[in-house]
């Protein structure tokens, strides 16, 4: 018998690859659940549906994304945005495996390092499968995302070559650790690894021919990304995947 729902997560669902899993925020929480062992339902949303139906939950006035969970084991606890969450269940979940350690400046180190150089990179090598994902709300994401950005969204993806180069480059500093230690965050898996695995998914999902090249082959650290990434395996083996939950 399938145990019960704690939580119920809101994710992000594309309308022309209603069987991916993709979104590297939305992974975070995910991987987040996974780790943690916490029994979750997925309730998958368009782009459209996000700003129509979290508003209705978070009623606080921010801006309408995902992630969002509600904690139907703690009084239907709403909580938005992945570094909240995180943080919120290392604490209603103590006797699950901790995120956090006390060392909350070092994991937002990381989280803003790989935001900027690893998970901006990848959705620049991604952008035209992105695209075509979206289906009929193509114009919609790209005049949303050029708003965003202030430039066309041609002029943000570059040169493709050169923009693997650059991601190659910029995953290096991990690679190094990983020399050292299992994990990111050392020898136990931490938020940094949970962080660092969504933002590779997005790779991992849209092009696996880039994510082998880049991650798993990498130049100078591949069998240390690629052993790294065998031990994070658990978080997305198991993914709920849309057509299961719809």
């Amino acid at each position: 018998m399938a145990q019960e729902p704690h939580v119920i997560f809101y994710d992000l669902i594309l309308p022309n690859e209603p069987g991916v899993v993709w979104s590297p925020n939305t992974c975070k929480t995910r991987f987040t659940l996974n780790y943690k062992g916490i029994p979750y339902k997925t309730v998958w949303l368009t782009f459209f549906e996000v700003h129509s139906e979290i508003p209705k939950l978070t009623k606080s006035g921010r801006k309408p994304s995902v992630p969002v969970i509600v904690d139907k084991l703690n009084g239907d606890k709403v909580v938005q945005d992945s570094w909240e969450i995180a943080k919120y269940l290392d604490e209603a979940y103590p006797d699950t495996p901790r995120l956090f350690n006390n060392d909350f400046g070092t994991q937002l180190f990381f989280y803003n390092y790989a935001t900027k150089h690893i998970v901006f990179q990848v959705f620049k090598l991604v952008l035209p499968n992105l695209l075509h994902g979206c289906g009929d709300m193509k114009e919609w994401f790209i005049t949303s995302r050029e708003a965003i950005f202030g430039t066309s969204l041609e002029n943000v993806r570059g040169n493709p070559e050169e923009q693997a180069k650059i991601l190659a480059e910029n995953l290096e500093p991990i690679g190094t650790v990983l020399k050292e230690y299992p994990y990111v965050n050392g020898h136990q898996a931490s938020w940094s690894d949970i962080m660092l695995a969504a933002y590779l998914h997005l790779l991992f999902s849209f092009r696996p021919d880039l994510f082998n090249t880049l991650v798993l082959n990498h130049q100078k650290n591949g069998k240390q990304l690629n052993d790294w990434w065998k031990r994070m395996e658990k978080l997305y083996i198991k993914m709920n995947l849309p057509s299961e939950s719809l």
